[in-house]
């Protein structure tokens, strides 16, 4: 006859099978219910940021709403374009700059990256913050954040030419390559390559994707600090930045036109072509981002085009003849492909609302069009550049 003591401890080992089932149903729900919590406030996160990009967005989830019409084309469009400009003639000035200040002997990071970073923290601010544009929102005098054309100047304009998605492509490529200006490396063989290429991308979107983040955080910090703007001081703000536009054009084609020497040519050339690159950008999204689901093909098509033009731009500049001698021999030619890289092709690529679309994506979607576009982008670079150095060859600018 069993003990009492085994009979005890079976009855508590049976008691203890049978709890299991229920404990693990209870995990499981329990987990089951924190991924849903998960992913309705990663949804309603999302639908923010899609609602406060300018260029629009469609993607799985967001809510269907109308977009009240602007009756008057003058007002619809000249505040917008006028808005752009200045912007990205402040913004190309503030990315040559970065690059010119984080360039020299001995950095650890150095060139574009540094320009997306701020980019992106500053987009990150702009979309998150809301407090600014209470007024103007309660009022209705917009129907949304992203309709104001001083915020589509400050995310778009700014930050969408500060920051560059071409030029990430084209370090990339230089680094894969070993054709970067004035320093070759002769790695161990062609394989490192892919490593560099790697490090290039993970560097520029790892630091990207965390400015971004930092950008969100302050603005909860800032909208408490930060009061609602009255619609006479926002006014008197949009005149003057489209002022401001207008001037700042004037004095770059007066400069262009009477000064033919000097090395800062390449930045008045960039200060002219760099509105055109980002009111192309905007108009480009604005009409293609809202046409395929869960990809926006708008700021797709802007980045691949502005990296295929600076593949272009950088071979007429760099590419030798096979006689040996460069394709581009005058200063002035050089000073002007420049300008069309840092300003035209800088401001149709950006990489602050790419990371900004990324995080209004949901997870699939994001890796989707973040791997198509660095892996389409780089293609190009390949075919262009890198056919071209491994036939005939590349050489430093002439104005380098």
């Amino acid at each position: 006859m069993e003990s009492h003591s085994s009979i005890s401890q079976r009855q508590s080992y049976e008691a203890s099978r049978s709890s299991m089932p229920r404990r693990q149903s209870y995990e499981e729900a329990r987990l089951q219910r924190r991924r849903t919590m998960e992913s309705e406030l990663a949804t309603i996160e999302a639908e923010s940021i899609g609602d406060a990009l300018p260029e629009g967005l469609k993607a799985e989830g967001f809510t269907e709403k109308a977009v009240p019409v602007i009756v008057t084309k003058s007002r619809k469009y000249l505040p917008i374009i006028l808005n752009l400009t200045h912007g990205a003639i402040w913004g190309v000035l503030v990315r040559k700059g970065l690059i010119q200040l984080t360039t020299y002997n001995g950095s650890f990071l150095s060139g574009v990256v540094w320009a997306n970073f701020t980019a992106c923290v500053v987009m990150g601010l702009a979309v998150d913050g809301e407090e600014l544009w209470m007024t103007l929102l309660e009022n209705k005098t917009y129907p949304s954040k992203s309709a104001i054309p001083l915020y589509t100047s400050i995310t778009t304009g700014f930050c969408g030419t500060v920051s560059s998605f071409s030029t990430v492509l084209l370090d990339a490529f230089n680094k894969s390559a070993d054709t970067s200006i004035g320093k070759h490396f002769q790695y161990p063989n062609r394989a490192y390559g892919i490593m560099e290429f790697l490090a290039v991308i993970l560097t520029q979107l790892g630091l990207s994707m965390m400015g971004f983040h930092i950008g969100k955080h302050l603005s909860q910090v800032c909208d408490k600090y930060v009061s609602s703007m009255t619609e006479k001081v926002y006014l008197f703000l949009e005149i003057l930045s489209m002022a401001l536009g207008v001037s700042l054009i004037i004095i770059t084609c007066f400069l262009i036109g009477f000064k033919s020497h000097g090395a800062w040519r390449s930045w008045t050339f960039s200060m002219l072509f760099a509105p055109f690159g980002a009111v192309l950008r905007f108009y480009m999204s604005k009409y293609l981002n809202t046409k395929i689901k869960n990809f926006p093909m708008g700021t797709f098509a802007a980045n691949m085009l502005g990296t295929l033009l600076l593949a272009i731009f950088t071979l007429l500049g760099r590419g030798k003849l096979p006689s040996g001698r460069r394709i581009n021999s005058h200063i002035m030619g050089c000073h002007v492909l420049i300008g069309l890289d840092d300003g035209f092709c800088g401001a149709l690529t950006t990489v602050s609302t790419f990371m900004a679309e990324l995080f209004a994506l949901k997870t699939f979607h994001s890796y989707r069009y973040g791997i198509v576009s660095v892996m389409v982008g780089y293609a190009l670079m390949v075919l262009v550049l890198g056919s071209y150095n491994w036939t005939v060859g590349l050489t430093d600018p002439v104005c380098s």
